[in-house]
């Protein structure tokens, strides 16, 4: 009898690790009545789960590696918004029924016991900041750190406070969407390479949107710098018009909010780094009188213009995107020249070399180049005239 008690173990643990290994293997779903708890991990691991980050983990045993973790308050949150979750894990993973009416005790007590449950079958453990302290120059630590270390195994439990953070374990199974991303973008990849032999419409219209969007970044930051200018010499406080824009430590989803905030609070509340007014006026005549003297030595707008246009056709030039090439326009003019020097003097074939001259040095030595032709044929005449 313990013979076959045994080996009806044996074989429902293998059927499970069999049903496991066929789910991970076909990228489906593991199924919640073989193992609960895989199948709780693959749907954290998805959307319904916890707000997760990519960080560095270094384990003094193991090693460094790279990790996606999550807070535990993020988990409290997250199965908090889906009870339905809780509702068909927690009675497989700990054993004991939902209540009729379950209070917010109860599901905090249900999502406690469940990731108790998950630390103790190795699918995630906690971690702690590297740094202990805020960066130079700032008053608050960053919300997800970018290292880790796992602490000590004493320690190695979940907070029922919903405090700390916790390295996953455990990778969900590749599906087919992302094979179907991986094949897009190594295919974006190829077409990238490929952009020389694209059309000059094609590659006008990406320089273009190039400079806008940085003309658009260049906008908003000065018009950042202008507000917060404003604020500090009337006020002395730091206010930052999107503050996170320039961050790189949050996802894109999060960089326009908050759209305002200031910067020179404390933890608890109380302003910092206050600069009196005095060291404010004489800051900001500073920066006026600096100004002032950049506008007296700037040119003058026709001449603005005209930079501006000759910095226009530099790039065009410099990425090849005229719309006659370069060797074409070249051999244009060189055949010109050439039947000009057969069919004249010198002076024509001076004016062959201005107008080869042309190509190598730009446009801007188009005006030079007619006049040199005209005075070439006004010496024709004057030489008629004198024979």
């Amino acid at each position: 009898r313990r013979h076959q008690r045994d080996g009806a173990m044996s074989s429902s643990k293998a059927s499970k690790k069999a049903a496991a290994a066929a789910a991970a293997k076909s990228g489906g779903e593991p199924s919640a009545a073989s193992d609960p708890i895989r199948a709780l991990a693959y749907v954290l691991r998805g959307n319904k789960g916890p707000e997760s980050r990519s960080a560095r983990l270094q384990d003094p045993r193991m090693g460094d590696s790279r990790v996606d973790y999550f807070r535990g308050k993020d988990l409290f949150r997250a199965l908090r918004a889906s009870p339905e979750i809780l509702d068909e894990y927690a009675p497989l993973i700990t054993g004991a029924p939902t209540p009729t009416v379950p209070t917010a005790k109860d599901r905090d007590a249900q999502v406690h016991a469940i990731a108790t449950q998950m630390m103790k079958s190795g699918y995630f453990v906690r971690a702690d900041r590297v740094y202990k302290t805020p960066r130079p120059g700032r008053t608050k630590r960053v919300k997800f750190p970018k290292f880790l270390e796992p602490v000590p195994s004493a320690s190695q439990a979940f907070a029922r406070d919903g405090e700390g953070f916790y390295a996953w374990k455990y990778d969900r199974p590749m599906s087919w969407t992302f094979v179907c991303v991986s094949f897009a973008a190594a295919v974006a990849v190829v077409l990238m390479c490929l952009f020389p032999l694209s059309p000059i419409w094609f590659k006008k219209t990406i320089l273009y949107a190039c400079i806008g969007i940085l003309s658009t970044f260049f906008v908003i930051f000065s018009a950042r710098a202008m507000v917060f200018a404003l604020v500090w010499i009337v006020a002395g406080r730091q206010f930052w018009v999107l503050p996170n824009i320039s961050s790189d430590e949050i996802p894109l989803d999060e960089i326009f909010s908050p759209l305002w905030a200031f910067d020179d609070v404390d933890a608890n509340g109380a302003v910092v780094g206050y600069v009196p007014l005095v060291n404010r006026l004489m800051g900001a005549g500073s920066v006026a009188a600096v100004l002032y003297a950049l506008y007296w030595v700037a040119p003058e707008n026709g001449s603005a213009i005209k930079s501006i246009s000759k910095a226009h056709g530099s790039i065009l030039d410099l990425f090849d995107l005229n719309d006659a090439p370069k060797s074409v326009a070249g051999a244009v003019f060189n055949a010109t020249g050439n039947e000009t020097a057969t069919a004249g003097g010198n002076d024509d074939v001076n004016a062959s070399f201005g107008v080869n001259a042309t190509v190598i040095v730009g446009e801007d030595a188009i005006e030079d180049v007619d006049a040199t032709v005209a005075g070439g044929g006004g010496g024709d005449g004057d030489g008629g005239g004198g024979g």
